[in-house]
């Protein structure tokens, strides 16, 4: 799990191949764990892809590499791993959002959630 502080605005210019990439990805992730706050962003300059969940941290998620060459099975297999392992640091099950079972997820001080980092 990456720490992607500033990565939201740190460039708003968006080519339309990173927002369909993105928008693609996000699909995805809200159709198999539907209810939670997804957020990707893609640039095709670096050819990394940032998956987050905005309702457990907007500053940790996971990095991915964008391909050249992939098949759309094997694109959705890499972003539904990285949504899923993400919902694994916060104690939380692959799936649906439970509301109930967020609701008692441990936080910081700060009253942020705390994950496991490892």
């Amino acid at each position: 799990m990456n720490s992607m502080s500033g990565l939201v605005t740190e460039n708003p210019q968006v080519s339309a191949n990173d927002l369909v990439t993105a928008k693609q990805m996000a699909e995805a992730l809200h159709q198999h764990y539907p209810g939670h706050l997804w957020a990707v962003t893609c640039d095709g300059n670096t050819g990394m892809a940032d998956v987050r969940n905005l309702a457990l941290s907007g500053n940790w998620g996971f990095r991915l590499k964008l391909r050249d060459i992939y098949s759309a099975s094997e694109f959705k297999k890499e972003v539904m791993r990285a949504g899923g392992e993400l919902l694994e640091r916060y104690r939380l099950r692959r799936g649906v959002l439970n509301q109930d079972h967020y609701s008692t997820l441990e936080t910081d001080f700060a009253g942020r959630i705390k994950a496991d980092r490892q």
